[in-house]
């Protein structure tokens, strides 16, 4: 017989903790926490050899991508870098978007409360306004927070106050690759790998505008001034309360979409014929 439960997850939780022996689950717990470990390692062997994103059947966008711009860093060779670098202790958060879905497997954290992420909702520009919270909260931790250059578009009047007075500096990092990414990986398999309303401005400096709004601002192009780049960032926050803005050069590449069973080609109800409009 099933039986529904209502209440308080954490406390229906503790009162069937109370009702469970002390052995209660040992029988196999070493060999599961084996495969754990072994999925674990696994899957981050798998990640230190991937660099590049697969197209869909049909679609090609990810190998043009690469081809047209060689010379520019992939999302997954960004977010290596950027693991490399990351305090321990730092608090992360992430917007939504295509290179920040990519650069959710990356992180890891031994204690709780370290990433925040929009999750499910979607709430575009959650990145930048989320790692300013966190640091109010949290003085002494390093706080860093990720957006692509559409999400961050969202919220980036925030670089007008941020800086303002005794308001303690974070660090933002904005991935530049000119274009809403997920809704062109969306496009591009609707529309045999063709894209419409996705691209961004070419002409916008991210690390400029920072600039103008009295923080810092750093444009990098490559691993290594990624590396270096971040991690000066960090150590300005943590040592001189610098507010700085590393803007971060990618290809185009689009990675797997947050939420592929979302993704439903539109399905024509009624055909629509030139005569049908109005002159």
């Amino acid at each position: 017989m099933d039986v529904g439960i209502q209440g308080d997850a954490g406390l229906v939780a503790q009162d069937l903790l109370a009702q469970l022996s002390d052995t209660a689950g040992q029988e196999g717990r070493e060999a599961r926490l084996a495969l754990v470990s072994e999925r674990q390692q696994a899957w981050a062997q798998e990640l230190e050899q991937m660099d590049h994103e697969n197209d869909d059947p049909g679609t090609t966008w990810n190998q043009r991508a690469i081809a047209a711009n060689p010379e520019h860093m992939s999302p997954r060779i960004a977010w290596r870098a950027i693991r490399r670098v990351m305090p321990e202790n730092a608090i992360m958060s992430s917007d939504v978007g295509n290179n920040c879905a990519i650069g959710n497997a990356y992180p890891s954290f031994n204690e709780p409360r370290k990433y925040l992420a929009p999750g499910l909702f979607g709430p575009c520009g959650y990145g930048f306004p989320s790692i300013l919270g966190a640091k109010v909260g949290n003085h002494d931790v390093p706080v860093v927070g990720f957006a692509g250059d559409g999400a961050f578009g969202i919220t980036m009047n925030e670089l007008t106050a941020c800086g303002r007075g005794d308001r303690p500096g974070v660090t933002m990092v904005v991935f530049r690759n000119y274009q809403w990414g997920a809704e062109k990986r969306n496009t591009t398999l609707w529309y045999q790998d063709n894209f419409v309303g996705t691209e961004l401005n070419k002409g916008v400096e991210y690390a400029k505008l920072a600039e103008a709004c009295g923080l810092k601002g750093i444009k990098v192009e490559t691993v290594e001034q990624l590396e270096e780049g971040l991690a000066a960032a960090i150590e300005g926050q943590m040592q001189r309360n610098e507010t700085t803005l590393v803007e971060v050069v990618l290809n185009q590449e689009l990675g797997e979409p947050f939420r592929r069973d979302a993704m439903k080609a539109p399905v024509e109800v009624a055909g629509i014929q030139a005569s049908d409009m109005c002159d």
